[in-house]
């Protein structure tokens, strides 16, 4: 919530937090609408991160290793309480707990992060978060593939994007808060130009353009997976990562999502550093 009502990016342009009443907005959890419950196991790498510092954020995530977990760099704040805040790996609903809850060691947001205000725009919205411990890998805990440059990914790929944020713009993910799942299409680049004619390359757009798919409010972070092009069916591969949009499911618009593939080298230099 950024900027206007109109872009949601958790992140109220003036003071960083986003309110319903002032904000662009950044995705930040029908929680993701349109979709439905996930079945346990079906994304493995998906991490619920709730980041505490003056107002609080709720994010999605994805485990990238052990000890990684990759998210939007609104998530984060400088004057984040890592005491207080966690990852929860390995879960599916909510209510019904029966994951795994990791304190966080560090964030390392992107060193070129901007908010633009007038623009209203997020730039290089990528953070990776550093959990106390490392998860052993099972079932429902494992680590999300990374795109190579060969990977090539059509407007009709299989895509699918996860979340526990709100149904709508205004009604949050209720019962069980069970992990949502929808498939959305892959937005060519020059509609998705003409939707944010302020866009880099390292962005991308996806969503439904007849309205009723998208990320919503606390989605923010979490993973867009595709199945790369190709004639043998390869594993899902995380292309994007939940940034901002304007509203949530509108007819014509589509979300933006950080492109994955232009940040191998800060996710790799992050990891390995």
């Amino acid at each position: 919530m950024l900027i206007d009502m109109g872009l949601r990016t958790l992140l109220c342009v003036t003071v960083l937090i986003c309110t319903v009443s002032c904000c662009l907005c950044a995705h930040s959890g029908d929680s993701i609408i349109g979709g439905r419950d996930a079945r346990r196991g079906a994304w493995p790498w998906m991490v619920y991160l709730e980041m505490h510092f003056s107002a609080g954020m709720k994010c999605g995530g994805s485990l990238v290793s052990n000890q990684w977990v990759m998210t939007a760099g609104h998530c984060w704040r400088e004057d984040v309480d890592l005491e207080r805040s966690f990852a929860r790996v390995g879960e599916l609903s909510l209510k019904e707990p029966s994951g795994k809850v990791i304190k966080l060691k560090r964030v390392v947001r992107h060193p070129s992060f901007e908010i633009q205000n007038k623009a209203k725009m997020l730039y290089n919205d990528i953070a990776l978060v550093q959990l106390q411990t490392a998860v052993p890998f099972s079932d429902t805990v494992a680590p999300v593939a990374l795109p190579s440059p060969l990977d090539l990914f059509s407007a009709n790929a299989e895509c699918w994007v996860t979340g526990w944020g709100y149904r709508t713009e205004n009604q949050e993910l209720g019962g069980k808060q069970t992990l949502q799942e929808v498939q959305l299409p892959l937005v060519d680049e020059a509609k998705c130009l003409q939707l944010y004619p302020n866009k880099t390359p390292s962005m991308l757009c996806a969503g439904d353009l007849e309205g009723g798919k998208d990320a919503c409010w606390n989605d923010s972070g979490g993973p867009l997976v595709c199945r790369p092009a190709g004639a043998v069916k390869r594993e899902f591969v995380q292309v994007g990562i939940v940034s901002f949009g304007r509203g949530c499911a509108h007819k014509d618009r589509a979300g933006v999502y950080t492109r994955v593939s232009s940040y191998l080298k800060f996710i790799n230099d992050t990891i390995s550093g």
